[in-house]
């Protein structure tokens, strides 16, 4: 990203952030986690890749100044556009016309507050591709609403308490999905921003308006001191944050399944044994030895499933002509599943069966799976999924070609029932650019464990969803992807499963938690490669120390660089040769510089 003056200028980003603010005092420039508030907007437009300029809009000397040394251009906002009842378009809008005075082109515009210290790390990104993908005229970030959805809000009229939104909802699962502005960034384009209509204060936001879904949490919108300090503890102790919306782990067979877990991985083996015991029996030992944690069979009579009038997918139609006889080639019987299972276990993997029938459920009862799986197309099957909850166990649904109030519906459905949601695009295979993994995040406003059903041919989606969130992947496993069947395209051969599963795991060994303190692994380079203060010659014992008598140099065992300035004027306690360093002891204590202060320490 680049932040200094540029001739051409394609997608600007306007970090608004003016001194005056009645709830909070000067609150862009209050220290959240021992910064300035503002500085963290600045870091996530800085890490951002799709912007071409960074500016400041700004009254405020000291936000001019941290915007300066990040090397941001500083827009001096005029009084009139800084007051309470300024808008935030036309400060933009002022943003844009002064850089646009210096021959810039700008087409699209990113804002940004600088009153919101939290964001997704990929946000900006993230909005800008949306706004320049679909022709829209803004996209805007937008939080699930929980407890303080409109349908349990009321009015107070006198003493009478009234329904502020007509409904009959008691639950709330029942509740609707709604979402609310977050503040997180506005995308717009430029023609959009410029749109001014008289008594339509938001119509610079355009006809085609676009969300990005943010997770519960993700953004900190402060505009007052709850505000702040609850970004405090999200930026300094982001476990401890993350707990207060964890949802509980779900358990298959001994494994934990949840956020703080490690990633679990299924072998979707599918169909992909073209009906063959051997081959469903090899491709569970190809699973284990690749490191995955359980394998997938489907359950399915041809006959139960396919009315007269079933018809083929379009990926089927390529390696079948008719369904019916495609999936009889395909099926496996209650009794080889039942050697899959017992081969899974001996060799340490869950086994969990995908159930497509209502039929099935005795069968199911015989196979005593792990858990449950339900397919992408029966997520909206609801005498399905309440059949197969009878049976007691873990449910995993994938949620694939599925609308928003569908998902809620399903979720309603599952209540407190241990279960868990799996993103999913219903493709095989599925292109990478539409793997849609920015929609994960989302699935965690039904506070459950979420995951990913992997249809993509890259390697590395399943990594890449797992750092987003996943606690569960699904991937299918074939020992051929040539072959003639339904789903070998759609899946990794051995070695590309095998390949598939270290990079998740690798994944989570690049993202193991950590916190600021130094750890024992650069202690050694800490100490060897800091430099201290050394004498530049010969110093006698009582000799008031000049600046002249030090220079700076390693190791770092010494008195630190940072208290140069501070023994300049302090009386030597005992020799010191040329080019050896000063050490504690060496110098007399008062008035030695402090060390930094640390939170709770006297500010006198």
């Amino acid at each position: 990203m680049n932040s200094n003056p540029s001739p051409k200028t394609s997608t600007l980003c306007v970090v608004l952030a003016r001194a005056g603010s009645k709830g909070l005092p000067s609150k862009n420039t209050l220290p959240v986690a021992g910064r300035p508030m503002v500085e963290h907007t600045f870091d996530h437009a800085l890490a951002a890749s799709c912007l071409d300029r960074i500016v400041a809009s700004t009254d405020d000397p000291v936000v001019a100044q941290l915007a300066q040394l990040r090397g941001i251009t500083v827009i001096k906002r005029p009084a009139d556009l800084a007051s309470d009842t300024a808008t935030v378009d036309a400060a933009a809008r002022h943003a844009v016309e002064q850089i646009e005075c210096e021959g810039a082109v700008v087409e699209h515009v990113v804002i940004l507050y600088g009153n919101i210290p939290l964001r997704p790390h990929d946000l900006i990104d993230r909005a800008v591709a949306k706004l320049r993908e679909t022709g829209a005229d803004s996209v805007q970030s937008v939080a699930p609403v929980g407890k303080m959805h409109p349908y349990w809000m009321k009015r107070v009229e006198g003493d009478r308490l009234l329904q502020y939104v007509d409904n009959d909802v008691y639950r709330r699962q029942e509740l609707p999905p709604v979402f609310m502005l977050d503040g997180g960034i506005i995308a717009v384009t430029r023609r959009s921003l410029f749109t001014i209509i008289e008594g339509k204060p938001h119509a610079f936001l355009g006809d085609d308006r676009r969300a990005i879904i943010t997770g519960p949490g993700e953004v900190v919108d402060v505009d007052e001191a709850k505000d702040l300090a609850l970004a405090e503890v999200a930026l300094t102790e982001p476990d401890e944050a993350r707990q207060l919306d964890t949802p509980p782990d779900v358990h298959i067979g001994d494994r934990a399944i949840g956020i703080d877990q490690p990633t679990y991985i299924i072998a979707e083996l599918g169909v992909n044994h073209d009906g063959s015991i051997d081959l469903a029996l090899e491709l569970t030992r190809v699973a284990a030895n690749a490191g995955a944690d359980a394998v997938k069979l489907q359950l399915f009579d041809p006959d139960q499933l396919l009315s007269a009038e079933a018809e083929l997918a379009g990926y089927q139609e390529a390696v079948a002509d008719d369904p019916l006889q495609m999936l009889r080639k395909l099926q496996l019987g209650v009794d080889d599943m039942l050697r899959v299972k017992q081969l899974a276990h001996e060799l340490g993997l869950g086994f969990i069966v995908t159930p497509f029938s209502l039929e099935n459920v005795d069968a199911m009862r015989q196979l005593d799976p792990d858990a449950v799986k339900i397919a992408s197309p029966d997520c909206v099957n609801l005498p399905l999924l309440k059949t197969m909850m009878t049976l007691g166990k873990p449910m995993i649904v994938s949620v694939g070609a599925a609308e928003w109030d569908e998902i809620a519906m399903t979720v309603d459905t599952l209540g407190d029932h241990p279960s868990v949601l799996l993103h999913c695009v219903s493709a095989y295979p599925t292109p990478d650019d539409h793997a849609r993994l920015g929609l994960l995040g989302s699935l965690n406003y039904f506070s459950r464990p979420i995951g990913y059903s992997d249809h993509t041919t890259h390697a590395l989606t399943g990594a890449l969803a797992a750092v987003e969130g996943a606690c569960v992947l699904e991937k299918h496993l074939t020992y051929d992807r040539a072959a003639a069947g339904p789903d070998h395209a759609a899946s990794a051969d051995p070695a590309q499963f095998a390949v598939y599963v270290q990079h998740v795991r690798d994944a989570a060994t690049l993202f193991t938690p950590a916190d600021w303190s130094v750890d024992g692994l650069q202690h050694d380079v800490r100490r060897v490669s800091r430099q201290s203060l050394c004498a530049a010659r010969d110093l006698p014992a009582n000799h008031v120390i000049t600046r002249e008598d030090l220079t700076i140099k390693r190791p770092g065992t010494g008195l630190p660089a940072r208290l140069l300035e501070d023994v300049v004027g302090k009386r030597l306690l005992r020799t010191v040769l040329a080019n050896q360093l000063l050490h504690d002891g060496d110098v007399e204590v008062e008035p030695l510089a402090k060390s930094p202060r640390r939170k709770g320490e006297d500010n006198e």
